[in-house]
């Protein structure tokens, strides 16, 4: 049976997604300027979700980007981008999109990146991905914590939405130093698992700040367009 869409008891100012489906699973869209974090298993479509969240952002909504890219090169991005009919080279020349590639354990330069071009192209949406290279960024835990609480403050301060990748595997979330349960305003959970003789993907909120989250796992289709969730359809009714 269908789950009804849910439906705002307050105005909060939301983003859309450009996720089909997805923002009928959050009251309407993200809230403006929360921190999420997508964790999903290897080829649940996180960083493609990622990528229709800021191609969508710049042409459909007007929402210039800068998405710090912690391993795919620009020329990766921009290949893997076209697949889907989505020119990422031109946001740049436009001015709607900035790409950050950042050496590899610092940090700080990251934040001050981040910091710098949000406010260069009056950025509404960050993205970085993916976000379990910072295990390679510190020595050890309590370092780590302390400057990703710092890194979601920062966030916060900038006023953009933002979104984090994390890793999961085997049907088990590793947090990220705390970033889940500490920082982030929202967690939207991907998976790509066996089920009978195939694999099949799926999605679920798992929290998101002043929202009525829909509490139940929804099927994920990737198409030559992109990503979409089928939140009205019942998981297992798709597997069927």
């Amino acid at each position: 049976m269908a789950t009804k869409p849910i439906t705002r008891q307050y105005e909060v100012k939301r983003i859309k997604s450009g996720i089909p489906g997805l923002d009928e699973m959050m009251g309407g869209g993200i809230p403006k300027g929360n921190l999420v974090v997508i964790s999903g298993d290897p080829g649940s479509g996180k960083t493609l979700m990622c990528w229709q969240f800021l191609w969508k952002g710049a042409t459909k909504y007007n929402d210039n980007a800068v998405y710090v890219s912690l391993e795919e090169t620009q020329d990766a991005i921009f290949e893997g981008a076209a697949e889907f009919g989505w020119d990422m080279k031109s946001l740049i020349t436009q001015g709607k999109l900035v790409i950050v590639s950042i050496d590899l354990y610092d940090f700080e330069m990251m934040k001050t990146a981040i910091e710098d071009n949000v406010k260069k192209i009056n950025a509404q949406r960050v993205v970085i991905d993916p976000g379990v290279i910072f295990r390679l960024f510190f020595d050890n835990e309590l370092d780590a914590r302390k400057r990703i609480v710092s890194l979601g403050k920062m966030l916060k301060v900038i006023g953009a939405t933002a979104i984090i990748t994390n890793e999961i595997s085997l049907d088990r979330v590793t947090s990220l130093f705390g970033l889940e349960e500490y920082v982030a305003d929202g967690v939207i959970l991907m998976y790509h698992t066996k089920i009978k003789n195939r694999f099949v993907r799926s999605v679920a909120v798992l929290k998101m700040r002043n929202t009525e989250i829909l509490e139940s796992l929804k099927p994920v289709k990737i198409t030559k367009s992109g990503i979409k969730i089928l939140s009205s359809a019942e998981m297992f009714d798709e597997v069927d």
